[in-house]
């Protein structure tokens, strides 16, 4: 054995003997009556147990903007869609907390919507079909542009927005992580907070 090994071998002692020491202590087992006095807590997600409460469009506008997520994300072989997926409530609380002109492009864009909707139909967007709805939403068909009009700009955002909320959900990931091996999304998902 060299020299240098035997010193570093004894340099190395005193410390073994420290991590050794700083080991935790394991605790003794508890006994059966102090393991029936421990309280049992159910978690639960909150979107399970109760409904969301709307907290940044008006009622009317939740309706429209719930049809509006049924059309750009609807269910398809048993794929969860928007509504099934929470998509429109999600994205209520996350505009509730969003910047004045997120705010702004979403709230003028959903009157715009129903606007719109009234002139060409004589009916609020929400009860459209879906050809009706599909006519509502020609702009998402148009060429892109740089600069579009402040309701192309919407239904833009609206459609980006449906789309990743609708993917990242618990429901979605749970059923595609079931049909798509690749679709290791396990734990990549949200859970709305009231």
């Amino acid at each position: 054995m060299k020299r240098r090994s035997v010193l570093q071998s004894l340099a190395a002692l005193p410390a073994a003997s420290l991590l050794n020491a700083q080991q935790p202590v394991v605790p003794p087992k508890p006994t059966p009556a102090a393991v029936e006095e421990i309280p049992v807590i159910e978690a639960t997600i909150p979107d399970f147990a109760g409904t969301t409460v709307t907290k940044f469009f008006s009622p009317a506008q939740f309706a429209c903007f719930k049809r509006l997520n049924d059309v750009l994300y609807p269910t398809v072989n048993g794929i969860p869609g928007a509504l099934q997926a929470g998509a429109p409530e999600f994205l209520d609380f996350l505009l509730f907390e969003s910047p004045t002109a997120r705010q702004t492009l979403y709230r003028d864009g959903v009157d715009e919507l129903e606007r719109r909707s009234t002139k060409a139909f004589n009916a609020s967007f929400s009860s459209l079909d879906h050809s009706g709805a599909e006519k509502i939403l020609a702009p998402l068909r148009e060429p892109w542009t740089a600069d579009p009009d402040p309701f192309t700009a919407f239904l833009r955002a609206a459609k980006q927005d449906v789309i990743e909320a609708t993917q990242s959900s618990h429901d979605w990931i749970r059923i595609m992580s079931k049909r798509v091996r690749s679709a290791g999304g396990v734990g990549m998902y949200w859970f709305s907070v009231d």
